[in-house]
């Protein structure tokens, strides 16, 4: 059965409701047995639409979920239709400006948006290599995680050794310098203040007549992420970090990970809704 959505601003907000587990449970239930929920027109084609309208239909502020005697849970939703990874959170390395340093030495030409664009886009864990030789180290002497490059890695063909003759130019075909990196502290904060506890819930979607509908087709309570963990899921390749930058546009670096690896981040994952 299909249910429409009153509009977000029709709805009375409760700030402040703090919700056993039990109750938050029962909402989800009740969303999730309504079936195909229509987005209104302005949830509609909008990065966050979907969990937005979730957030509106379980009447809870933006991402913030307080749960009596969990804690705070982050809310984050995903499409079932999607093979995309999993933002958790976007986070820039340090030391401050790196990325307009590295986009100016080692990018590469983007022609569609302009002779003088250059871009960097490259997904990194401590596992493997990325094709451009950039990787992951996890030092626990310096306590920090940092990116490191690897000229020896990159592929012989011809775009990628004009590539690197450019970078032979401008810096050398050395290490970075200086290496970007984040420190232990500033990830476990960052871990317990964006992903520490999450509600995690998958969306099946559908577009027809020009609505878009949603519905809930799975739903689970992710509890304590920890440093550790994070750091295990770098080294074992089952985290990444993904840089998106091009000239003059910088999309933010993000630590992003796939659903069938909550157990390895998360010390609990219990099923809502299935």
């Amino acid at each position: 059965m299909e249910r429409w959505m009153p509009d977000y601003k029709e709805k009375k907000t409760e700030r402040h409701q703090v919700f056993t587990k039990d109750e938050l449970i029962n909402r989800i239930l009740d969303i999730h047995k309504k079936g195909w929920i229509t987005l209104t027109k302005h949830r509609q084609d909008k990065d966050g639409g979907l969990g937005n309208t979730l957030e509106d239909l379980l009447n809870i502020p933006e991402n913030n979920i307080p749960l009596a005697d969990y804690g705070q849970f982050e809310l984050k939703t995903h499409r079932t239709s999607s093979n995309s990874l999993i933002s958790l959170f976007r986070y820039e390395p340090r030391p401050g400006e790196i990325i307009p340093r590295l986009l100016e030495n080692y990018g590469w030409p983007i022609p569609k948006y302009g002779p003088k664009e250059r871009s960097l886009r490259i997904d990194i864990d401590a596992a493997s290599f990325s094709e451009r030789g950039f990787i992951a180290r996890i030092n626990h002497e310096q306590k920090r995680v940092e990116l490191h490059f690897d000229s020896s890695k990159v592929p012989q063909s011809p775009a990628y050794q004009e590539w690197l003759t450019q970078i032979s130019r401008q810096v050398g075909l050395g290490d970075l310098n200086p290496i970007p990196y984040w420190t232990f502290d500033d990830l476990e904060k960052k871990i317990q203040l964006k992903i520490g506890n999450m509600i995690y819930i998958s969306m099946d979607t559908e577009t027809g007549n020009g609505k878009q509908k949603m519905r809930i087709a799975k739903a689970q309570l992710l509890r304590d992420a920890k440093l550790e963990t994070f750091l295990n899921c770098i080294t074992n390749g089952w985290l990444q970090i993904e840089f998106s930058a091009r000239t003059h546009h910088n999309h933010g670096t993000a630590f992003r990970t796939w659903e069938r690896y909550w157990p390895n981040l998360y010390g609990s994952a219990e099923i809502l809704v299935s």
